[in-house]
């Protein structure tokens, strides 16, 4: 299970950073092909598909794409925190899913 959450949230990763990109006027043109990625880990680390270790965006995809300013746009906030601003993020918000952690996008993959 976590080979397949792993290849997801490449798939994931990738389409979030190339809609971004695109949408935003960044550097890479509809028609062109993205470059091969190479999976990076939280300590910055190579990894392979293969791996079961979490690969990390920021360490993968951050240094071509503005990390920071796609993290930090609406839609892949919310759900983080409610109206009055307090994080509303939990591990056990869902016993069916527990890969949900917001009733929002934040944390979804």
């Amino acid at each position: 299970m976590d080979t397949i959450r792993c290849k997801y949230s490449v798939i994931l990763a990738f389409s979030v950073f190339s809609i971004a990109c695109v949408g935003t006027g960044g550097s890479i043109a509809a028609k062109e092909e993205h470059p091969p990625v190479v999976l990076m880990d939280h300590q910055g680390r190579e990894i392979s598909l293969q791996s079961n270790i979490p690969y990390s965006p920021k360490n993968t995809c951050g240094e071509c794409h503005d990390y920071d300013a796609i993290t930090n746009a609406y839609h892949f906030q919310q759900g983080r925190t409610n109206s009055e601003g307090n994080t509303v993020v939990r591990d056990d918000l869902d016993s069916q899913n527990p890969w949900l952690i917001s009733r929002g996008m934040y944390g979804k993959w």
